[in-house]
């Protein structure tokens, strides 16, 4: 017999870092249907849920930190950047950073 579910609605500010933390993972976690090239938001509830279960079951939420670690590094790019990192492969992006870095004379 299935289990059933419950909903929890949860309200947030809009301004909060929650909030950008929810609209961070579902644009960094988009994935993209080969077959059909549909984009899909990263499924930040299940993300959630499946992290506070971990934490409660053994006492560590491992994921959640390294989203969270994730976002804060993110933040400290301009909005170009978070775009082409979104928008380009790791070695495009790699690549991209090198010659920002070129551009700056750091190299």
């Amino acid at each position: 017999m299935p289990v059933a579910s419950i909903s929890i609605p949860l309200k947030v500010k809009v301004d909060s870092k929650f909030n950008q933390f929810v609209e961070w993972y579902e644009s960094a976690y988009t994935t993209t249907n080969p077959d059909t090239g549909r984009k899909r938001k990263g499924n930040f509830k299940k993300f959630l849920i499946e992290e506070i279960e971990a934490l409660l079951q053994g006492g560590r939420a491992i994921e959640l930190t390294k989203a969270a670690e994730e976002f804060k590094k993110s933040a400290v790019l301009s909005p170009e950047l978070q775009s082409a990192k979104l928008n380009l492969t790791e070695a495009d992006f790699a690549k991209l950073v090198e010659l920002m870095e070129k551009a700056k004379g750091g190299v």
